[in-house]
């Protein structure tokens, strides 16, 4: 699927474009910056890290997705960090970036390819919203945008997906 590493999960339900999936936990890297609300200089920030811009100096492979929230109106963007940094996470420079964990959990997805852009993300919210409602789950999380490839990947052969945290019982 993916030449980078992307957090593990099992699908435990899927019906047409949506899924319940089970992820387990890890970590991520988050930028967040109240002097950068569109967080223009997130994505730029998070490959700084990567490249090196850490305490330990060390440069981090690659992960997929890059994980987007917006909650209380601040926007967020975050890094996975890979599964070899678990238990020493290189900290970061940047007083912007903090480390924390993205607990285990089950999350409803759609995914969809092409250009992601707010109208985009808006109707594929709102998609995953209304069917998360039909089947009587509770959203127990914000909405998050994940994306998962390149800037220079051609539109058709892109891959975003839109989560929210579920509780199913």
């Amino acid at each position: 699927m993916s030449k980078y590493e992307t957090p593990d999960y099992d699908v435990v339900m899927k019906e047409d474009e949506y899924e319940i999936r089970k992820y387990v936990d890890f970590f991520i890297v988050e930028y967040e910056n109240i002097q950068d609300p569109e967080i223009r200089n997130g994505f730029g920030s998070l490959f700084n890290y990567i490249s090196s811009d850490n305490k330990e100096d060390e440069k981090i492979s690659m992960t997929v997705p890059v994980i987007q929230e917006v909650a209380n109106k601040k926007k967020t963007m975050a890094f996975v960090v890979p599964e070899k940094y678990r238990n020493q996470i290189p900290e970061p420079n940047n007083p912007n970036l903090k480390v924390k964990k993205f607990d285990e959990g089950l999350f409803a997805s759609i995914q969809y390819s092409g250009f992601s852009n707010e109208s985009k993300e808006l109707k594929m919210q709102e998609k995953l919203e209304q069917w998360v409602e039909k089947k009587g789950y509770q959203k127990q999380s914000n909405y998050m945008m994940a994306s998962y490839n390149a800037p220079l990947v051609p539109p058709m052969f892109r891959r975003n997906e839109i989560w929210v945290r579920v509780n199913i019982s």
